[in-house]
């Protein structure tokens, strides 16, 4: 008879154990406890790991990561192991389960193979680990509709963070997301973590002890420059529309921003930021829908050759001015108007419209994983931004106060008098 011992879990730990969620995404900070309970899981806890006869994987970010794991799981399971080969990286159980090893630094990792549990621990640092996931790794939990654990420190804002969010989305039903900082585990003394706390830079110590997801310098927008606050009800909108007509799990989001200039004061104000991953009809209607909220003085669509029947439909089918913007400038210099305003300390955001993935989304620019909302951001700003007292009568469709000319740049968007 095999006995095997219970481990003296923390709260913590246990809540990732209750959850029935299908992949659980958990931000750790340093010593929580992340890497013994998740070979815990994989391995004994239950009917379902590898002592009840079941196909389980453990993936790493690097040899030398995989090479702890594998000696901790080992050295658990040694009563019960048939056969051991570090060579094959595999783990053959006498119950029939079986514990492959694997390392991300292949993208192909666990190609072919079938599971019904894995891990990918550290998965914040595996540099390929949305192309491993989403091509290889995944599809092996799909015969027995398999079971997955992403447990990781933070290390930026990166695939493991979209992850994080997906655990924390409600149309994610299957995904749940777990933030437990260092001081989650009671076993470590509360003095070790204040003098970590002293000793380590801040954004170092939020990362590494608080899981935080920080960036280090690479955003070019800093915290110290973000404002909430309302804006003023009676100033005119616009909508910046960055596209990308997908529905695919993992692609480019449709983000829109509706965006307002205060003339007198200078400041830009974010009103709504919103993003989307849909098809080309539900597209059209998600920016219709943001029109007929703010009633918008014009739409600036992003517009590459296949994005160009969105913009063509708007126009032909709805009443709001609607002007397709080219892309032909690197995103960073797209921005860089923009930029200048946060620095000045002339943004401010709607707190009640501006959700905390777009301040994240932000802080990363120009290195995080996706840069649409940001993108839609200096549409917006670069059709607020306009200026040039001419006169003119408007063409038929159009909103008052704007005029086109016959180039495709938006700076020929010029506004009439007293428009702003």
């Amino acid at each position: 008879m095999l006995t095997i011992q219970r481990l003296k879990l923390h709260d913590g730990q246990r809540a990732i154990l209750a959850s029935k969620a299908r992949y659980r995404v958990a931000s750790c900070g340093r010593r929580f406890g992340k890497t013994m309970l998740a070979g815990y899981w994989l391995t004994l806890r239950d009917e379902s790991s590898a002592i009840g006869g079941k196909r389980t994987a453990w993936f790493s970010p690097s040899y030398k990561i995989l090479a702890d794991a594998w000696n901790d799981i080992e050295r658990s399971l040694r009563p019960v192991i048939r056969r051991s080969n570090k060579t094959e990286q595999r783990i053959e159980l006498t119950t029939g389960g079986v514990v492959d090893f694997w390392t991300l630094e292949d993208a192909d990792a666990g190609r072919g193979r079938r599971y019904h549990r894995i891990v990918i621990d550290e998965a914040a640092h595996a540099r390929y680990l949305k192309d491993a996931w989403e091509k290889a790794i995944s599809p092996t939990l799909t015969d027995y509709r398999g079971e997955a654990w992403f447990i990781s420190t933070p290390k930026g804002v990166n695939y493991f963070h979209e992850l994080y969010q997906r655990g924390a989305d409600p149309d994610f039903p299957d995904w749940e997301a777990f933030h437990l900082p260092s001081e989650a585990n009671p076993f470590l003394p509360p003095e070790e973590i204040e003098q970590k706390r002293q000793e380590l830079p801040a954004l170092v110590f939020a990362q590494e002890y608080l899981a935080e997801f920080v960036t280090f310098g690479a955003g070019l927008v800093k915290p110290e420059y973000l404002q909430d606050g309302p804006c003023a009800a009676d100033l005119p909108v616009v909508l910046g529309v960055d596209l990308a007509i997908s529905e695919r799990e993992g692609a480019d989001w449709t983000a829109i921003v509706a965006l307002s200039r205060d003339p007198a004061s200078g400041r830009i104000y974010l009103r709504e930021v919103e993003r989307h991953r849909a098809g080309f009809r539900e597209v059209l209607a998600r920016i219709e829908a943001a029109a007929q909220r703010w009633q918008p003085a014009l739409i600036a669509i992003e517009q590459t050759q296949y994005q160009a029947a969105v913009v063509q439909e708007l126009a032909r089918s709805t009443k709001w001015a609607v002007r397709g913007v080219k892309p032909d400038r690197d995103k960073v210099t797209r921005f860089a108007p923009l930029l200048t305003r946060y620095e000045q300390r002339l943004v401010w955001h709607d707190p009640a419209r501006v959700p905390a993935w777009f301040r994240e989304e932000l802080l990363a620019f120009p290195e995080g994983v996706h840069d649409d909302a940001v993108d839609a951001a200096a549409y917006a700003f670069a059709a607020a931004a306009q200026a040039g007292p001419i006169e003119f009568t408007p063409l038929p469709g159009t909103a008052p106060g704007w005029r086109r000319r016959p180039e495709d740049d938006l700076s020929h968007y010029d506004r009439a008098p007293g428009a702003w």
